[in-house]
C-alpha cells in the first residue's frame, strides 16, 4: 500500500498539481490497491490522471485501450511531456517505434501502452500480452462496449475477454457519459467483480450554456464569434452540406476555419484535425464525426448550429469545451425546422422500440432547448442528478440574457384544455384540441364538443408545443410518468386559470446578442496599483511562445502547457524557477524542459513594459 505522502508527492512532482480534482484521489487509491474500478466522470474531470499516476507508481505496464489513433497520440504526447514512459502500438507505428516498444516492454521500463480494441482482439497480440508484467488495464470511452450507449462499437465487445484471459489483472474503466442502464451493462460485460464505483457529478461549472432561436444563422454566428476573438472552437452542423457552407462562409469573412465530415478523404480529415490540434486552424465546422478523437484542452466554445438528436450527444459534444477547467461557452441555435427534420428521421426508424426511444430522446432535447429554467438544472435532471441550488448563475436563463413575453391567455387556453379533457392526455392530443384538429382520437372522445376546441387556431402548432414545454419547465404542468407523458395540472396552474398569476415564457421574436465573453477578465495594466493584474498581452505572448516550442517538438501546443497554466503565469509573473514550479501543471519534467524559456519571456515582458514587482 502506498502512503498518502508518496501519492501526493507524485501528483506534485510529475503532474504539477498540489491537489486532486473531485473523485480523483479515491480512484487512484483504488487502482493502487489493485481494485477493479468503474468511473463515470465528465469530460475535463481528469480521467487520464486517474490511471496515468498509478501506472507511473506501479510495477509493470498499464495497457490503455482507447478508441482512436489520434486520441492515443494526444494522450501519449501529454504523458511524455510529464516525464512518463508511454507509447502507442497501432497501425501507424513505424518499425523503429515497434522495436522500441518491444524492448521497453521486455525491459519493464514502459509505464503506459496504448492500443485499440481491435489490436487487443488479435490472438497473436493477446498471447504476447500474457508474457508481460501487466499492472492493470485501463479502458477509455467504456460506454462504447454497451449496445445501449450512444457510441456503441462492436470491436469493444472483445474487451469482455479481459477477465477470462487475465484473471489476476485489475481493470479500470472510464466514461464521461453513461445512464444507469449503460453503466450496469458495462460492469456486467467487463465482469468487474466488486469494483470501486464512482459516479461523479455531470456538472461542468466552467461551461456557460445558452440557447438562441435560429433566424439568420450566418449572422448570428458572426455576432457570436466577434465576441470570442482569437479563441479556438467547434461549430457543429447536422449535414455535410451545411458543414461545407458554414466553413466556406466563415472563410469568406476572414476566419481561420476548416470543414470536417465523413465524406472527406482520410488524408483531408487527418490534415484538418492536425491543423486544429496545433492551433493552426482556430475553428472546425463539423458533423458529429468530429470530436471523439480530440483531447484538445483549450477549446473555448462549442456552437451547435442545429438541434442535436438527444441530450447524450449534446452533452458529449459540449463536453469538448473547457477541458482545462477554464471558462468556455456552449451555445445552441435551433429552429422549428430542426425539430421537423429530426422528427422525420425518427419516424423512419423501422424498429418500433428503437423508434420510441428516439422519440423520447428528441422530446427531452426539445424540452431542454425551450425550457424557461436554469439550463444546468434541466441538463443534470436528465442524468438523474439534482443541482443543489435553484440557479447556477452561469447560463443564459440565470444570467438574464433572455427575453420573455406574457403568454397568460395562451396558458389559460391550454390549461383549460388539460382540465376539460380530464388530465388524461399528452401534448399531441392537447395541441390537436386547441388547434381544432378533428382527428380520430378527438372524435372518439368527443373533444370537438369542448369549449376549448379550436381556441388556439390563431397560432401554429410549434407555438403550442413551446407553451406546453414552458408550462412543464415552470412546474405549472406535471408529467407523472415519462413512459406515458400525460399532463396534469399543479397548484400553480389553478392560480393562472383564476387570473391570480401571470405566465411568461421565452420570446422567439427577438433574442439578445450574446454577452461579452467571460473567458478572459482583462483588467487595466497599471503597475502603480500594487497588485498582479491579469495581462492579456502577456497571455498572448506566452501562447505564441508555446506554439513555437510545440512546432519544434512536433506536439500540439496545449500539451506543452494548458491555457490554465498560461493564464496563471500571466497573473503571477513567475521570475525564477522556485516561483515557476508553483504554477499549476508544472511538474519536474516540464520545469526542466520549458521553465527557463518561459521565465526568460516573462522577465523580458516585464522589462519591456517597465514592470517591476
Amino acid at each position: 500500500m502506498f502512503p498518502p505522502e508518496k501519492i501526493s508527492a507524485t501528483l506534485s512532482e510529475v503532474f504539477g498539481f498540489t491537489t486532486f480534482r473531485p473523485n480523483q484521489e479515491e480512484i487512484v487509491r483504488a487502482i493502487l490497491s489493485r481494485q477493479n474500478v468503474f468511473a463515470i466522470m465528465p469530460t475535463g474531470g481528469g480521467k487520464s490522471l486517474c490511471y496515468q499516476l498509478p501506472a507511473h507508481m506501479l510495477s509493470g505496464v498499464c495497457v490503455v485501450i482507447s478508441p482512436l489513433i489520434s486520441l492515443m497520440k494526444d494522450q501519449v504526447d501529454a504523458a511524455r511531456t510529464n516525464g512518463l514512459h508511454a507509447a502507442a502500438f497501432n497501425s501507424t507505428s513505424t518499425l523503429a517505434e515497434k522495436s522500441y516498444i518491444r524492448d521497453a516492454l521486455h525491459g519493464n521500463t514502459l509505464d503506459l501502452l496504448y492500443i485499440s480494441p481491435e489490436r487487443f482482439n488479435s490472438e497473436h497480440f493477446l498471447e504476447r500480452l500474457k508474457t508481460l508484467n501487466l499492472s492493470f488495464f485501463a479502458i477509455d470511452e467504456a460506454h462504447c462496449i454497451s449496445e445501449w450507449g450512444h457510441d456503441f462499437r462492436p470491436d469493444y465487445l472483445a474487451l469482455a475477454r479481459i477477465t477470462d484471459e487475465f484473471p489476476d489483472v485489475p481493470i479500470a474503466a472510464f466514461t464521461a457519459t453513461a445512464t444507469l442502464r449503460v453503466a450496469e451493462d458495462i460492469v456486467t460485460r467487463l465482469q468487474l467483480k466488486n469494483p470501486h464505483l464512482t459516479r461523479a457529478s455531470f456538472n461542468r461549472p466552467n461551461l456557460f450554456y445558452q440557447v438562441f432561436y435560429k433566424r439568420r444563422f450566418d449572422g448570428q454566428l458572426l455576432d457570436f464569434l466577434d465576441r470570442h476573438p482569437n479563441e479556438s472552437g467547434i461549430v457543429y452542423r447536422t449535414s455535410r452540406k451545411k458543414v461545407e457552407e458554414t466553413a466556406a462562409f466563415l472563410q469568406s469573412q476572414g476566419f481561420s476555419a476548416l470543414p470536417y465530415h465523413a465524406g472527406m478523404t482520410d488524408e483531408d480529415r487527418h490534415a484538418t484535425q492536425e491543423a486544429f490540434r496545433r492551433d493552426e486552424c482556430a475553428i472546425i465546422v463539423a458533423t458529429i464525426a468530429f470530436g471523439m478523437g480530440i483531447d484538445k484542452s483549450n477549446v473555448r466554445f462549442v456552437v451547435h448550429g442545429d438541434l442535436p438528436k438527444n441530450i447524450e450527444a449534446y452533452y458529449q459534444e459540449t463536453g469538448r469545451a473547457g477541458r482545462d477547467g477554464e471558462s468556455a461557452y456552449c451555445t445552441l441555435f435551433y429552429g422549428r425546422q430542426d425539430i421537423t427534420l429530426l422528427a422525420h428521421f425518427v419516424n423512419k426508424i423501422e424498429n418500433k422500440q428503437a423508434r420510441e426511444v428516439a422519440k423520447e430522446q428528441l422530446r427531452h432535447m426539445i424540452r431542454f432547448a425551450e425550457q424557461d429554467e436554469c439550463r444546468r438544472i434541466g441538463l443534470l435532471r436528465y442524468f438523474g442528478e439534482v443541482f443543489p441550488a435553484t440557479r447556477c448563475d452561469h447560463c443564459d436563463i440565470c444570467g438574464g440574457e433572455v427575453e420573455r413575453e406574457d403568454a397568460t391567455i395562451a396558458a389559460q387556453k391550454l390549461l383549460s384544455a388539460v382540465y376539460r379533457t380530464g388530465e388524461r392526455f399528452g401534448a399531441t392530443h392537447l395541441c390537436d384540441v386547441v388547434l381544432g384538429e378533428v382527428t380520430d382520437k378527438v372524435r372518439q372522445f368527443r373533444h370537438d364538443q369542448l369549449p376549448t376546441f379550436g381556441v388556439g387556431k390563431d397560432r401554429p402548432l410549434p407555438y403550442w408545443r413551446m407553451v406546453i414545454n414552458a408550462l412543464v419547465s415552470q412546474k405549472i404542468l406535471a408529467v407523472d410518468d415519462p413512459k406515458f407523458p400525460v399532463l396534469k395540472l399543479t397548484e400553480n396552474a389553478w392560480a393562472i386559470l383564476r387570473n391570480k398569476q401571470r405566465f411568461q415564457m421565452l420570446s422567439q421574436q427577438s433574442h439578445p446578442k450574446p454577452q461579452k465573453s467571460r473567458v478572459f477578465d482583462v483588467r487595466p495594466e497599471n503597475p502603480a496599483r500594487g497588485s498582479n493584474p491579469l495581462s492579456e498581452r502577456l497571455f498572448q505572448r506566452l501562447r505564441e511562445l508555446r506554439k513555437e516550442i510545440a512546432a519544434t517538438e512536433n506536439l500540439p501546443p496545449y500539451v506543452v502547457f494548458s491555457d490554465k497554466s498560461l493564464r496563471e503565469m500571466s497573473l503571477k509573473f513567475p521570475k525564477d524557477r522556485d516561483a515557476f514550479q508553483l504554477i499549476s501543471g508544472v511538474g519536474r519534467h516540464k520545469l526542466e524542459s520549458y521553465g527557463d524559456t518561459f521565465i526568460t519571456a516573462i522577465n523580458e515582458y516585464c522589462r519591456d513594459n517597465s514592470w517591476s514587482q
